[in-house]
């Protein structure tokens, strides 16, 4: 049985969770309503499929126990029809049953989007333990899901109002070098190299940091993409560097994948890094191909640079770490941001390399239309 005594704590936890306790059978409905309540929860109660709904849509309940067999619409459908309402679909939601007790009804009312499944008979204590489990995990989601948009309005404040001071610093540098040509002091010119050289950074930085802000969150407009499009763009973009250093990118046929524009960031900072780590003398070689199976599209991006000591396979993509200090260009940020928007996607990144004779990195992108 229950304890009799709650704290006053545990009370006021519960009692700001609303259930919603659905069941055509009066009596069992009414025993669990009762051992809700006894456990601190505000408890509403239906007993059809129609009213279920009609509850829902007027209170907006934290937690639905959902009996699969109801006398209009069977609980699956329902559970279909709460997952289609943006009002209710971030519910949590546990089909019960007497009847319906076979691995394959607790199978169907998971797909049908019931986050758990419960057998009766239950003793009261173990379906007051399963649903504050749950609930503890709808708090937790919550507070993540805060979390995230707070970081959305971290990235677009920092954007606007650091980018805005960085674009004043370089246009009066610019407006100040040309007030001053022709001045006899030559250090003139190199203070002003210096400011403009380090405002180049910080926004460089910046642009870096805000993507992969946004790029750590879930995928919008993700559709059927042409990876070869991508690709072709991350080329363009990077023509100054692949001019400069002499670098030759080729490829062969890629597919078309399920993604969004992020995904160019992947090609980009790949092809980036494998310019930026070429070998002394040695033009870079970068070529990017793909491999296809049941569930998943293979990326590779194989490039004859200076290769990684295989005891930074992780720490290289964690997010400002740099293997070369200062030695060369960069913020530590391009392969963190590429492994991250693959994550996104449902995929994986790692790479092998040999040191001193190149590395190749492979990343995958989920074949069916699975992005979180």
């Amino acid at each position: 049985m229950i304890a009799e005594h709650q704290s006053t704590e545990t009370l006021v936890s519960h009692s700001e969770a609303l259930l919603l306790n659905v069941d055509d059978y009066i009596p069992g409905r009414y025993a669990r309503s009762k051992w809700l309540r006894q456990a601190g929860y505000q408890v509403i109660e239906a007993g059809t499929g129609h009213e279920c709904l009609a509850l829902i849509e007027a209170h907006n309940p934290a937690l639905i126990l959902l009996d699969v067999n109801l006398p209009d619409i069977n609980g699956f459908d329902v559970c279909r029809e709460i997952r289609n309402n943006p009002l209710s679909a971030n519910a949590t939601v546990l089909h019960f049953s007497a009847s319906s007790i076979m691995a394959q009804h607790q199978v169907r009312g998971l797909d049908s989007g019931a986050d758990g499944y419960i057998v009766e008979p239950v003793e009261p204590a173990v379906l007051i333990a399963t649903v504050n489990a749950f609930l503890r995990a709808r708090r937790a989601e919550e507070a993540l899901r805060k979390s995230n948009e707070e970081m959305r309005w971290f990235s677009y404040r920092m954007g606007h109002d650091l980018n805005e001071p960085l674009r004043t610093i370089s246009a009066f540098t610019h407006l100040l070098r040309s007030k001053l040509a022709g001045q006899p002091d030559p250090e003139i010119d190199v203070y002003l190299d210096f400011i403009s050289a380090s405002a180049d950074r910080v926004r460089s930085f910046m642009d870096g940091l805000l993507k992969y802000l946004q790029a750590s969150h879930e995928v919008s407009g993700a559709q059927l993409v042409e990876a070869e499009t991508l690709l072709s763009k991350a080329r363009a973009n990077l023509a100054g560097a692949i001019t400069v250093s002499r670098a030759l990118i080729t490829s062969d046929a890629l597919p078309c994948v399920y993604a969004d524009e992020n995904l160019l960031h992947v090609f980009q900072n790949l092809i980036s890094n494998a310019i930026k780590y070429s070998r002394e003398g040695v033009p870079p070689q970068v070529h990017v191909s793909a491999e296809g199976d049941s569930r998943n599209w293979t990326f590779s991006v194989r490039d004859n640079g200076i290769g990684i000591e295989p005891e930074y396979s992780e720490s290289i993509f964690r997010i400002f770490q740099r293997l070369h200090s200062s030695k060369i260009a960069g913020h530590g940020i391009g392969l963190a941001l590429a492994r991250r928007v693959v994550e996104v996607y449902g995929g994986r990144m790692w790479f092998e390399s040999v040191p001193g004779a190149g590395s190749t990195f492979y990343f995958t992108i989920p074949r069916r239309d699975s992005v979180r």
